[in-house]
């Protein structure tokens, strides 16, 4: 990930310098979009902590304890 940042500031630097035909800057929010997807798809994937799962299902007690005492 960090080449590809690389990679498309020093395009940048070309480009700015008019070193870069300007069929290959099109391409570049085509990149970026693509690498944002699958750095998105990365995140969604991971597996959720145990700890984290230990919270929420704490939360969810205390959320039904809350509701449940009328009377």
């Amino acid at each position: 990930m960090i080449d590809s940042v690389v990679r498309m500031a020093d395009s940048r630097r070309n480009e700015k310098a008019g070193n870069v035909a300007p069929a290959q800057e099109n391409h570049a929010p085509e990149a970026i979009g693509r690498r944002l997807r699958d750095l998105y798809d990365d995140v969604v994937n991971e597996p959720v902590p145990d700890d984290f799962m230990d919270l929420l299902a704490k939360l969810d007690d205390t959320a039904g304890d809350d509701g449940d005492e009328q009377g």
